[in-house]
C-alpha cells in the first residue's frame, strides 16, 4: 500500500511525502507505482526546470519526499496542485493499493 501525504506550510501545498509500495502486481509490472513514479518524476523536474524551485528531495526504498525549498510561486502552486489531483485520481481508481491523505 503507497500512502501519499500532502506537505502544506502556511496554508501551501509545497510538497509531498510518498511511502511504502503499491503491491498491485510483481516489481517491473506494477502499473500503479509506475504510474506513481512517473508523476513524482515528472512533477519534480518540472519543478526544477518550469518553475526555477529548489527541490529538497529524501528518497528510500519505497519512499520518496519532495518539497520546495523556498517560497511557492504560481507556477510551482500549479504544478503541485497538478500532481495532487493526478495523485487523487490514482488513488480512486486503485482504493486498494494507494492512500491519498487529505489534509
Amino acid at each position: 500500500m503507497t500512502t501519499i501525504t500532502p506537505i502544506c506550510k502556511d496554508s501551501k501545498l509545497i510538497g509531498f511525502k510518498l511511502d511504502g509500495h503499491a503491491s498491485f502486481n510483481h516489481y517491473g509490472y506494477d502499473i500503479v507505482c509506475a504510474a506513481i513514479s512517473c508523476l513524482s518524476i515528472n512533477t519534480i523536474n518540472s519543478l526544477q526546470e518550469i518553475a526555477h524551485k529548489e527541490v529538497d528531495i529524501l528518497q528510500g526504498d519505497g519512499f520518496i519526499e519532495y518539497r520546495l525549498h523556498c517560497k511557492p510561486s504560481i507556477q510551482s502552486n500549479t504544478l503541485l496542485e497538478s500532481a495532487r489531483l493526478g495523485y487523487m485520481s490514482i488513488a480512486e481508481g486503485y482504493p486498494n493499493n494507494v492512500i491519498y491523505e487529505r489534509k
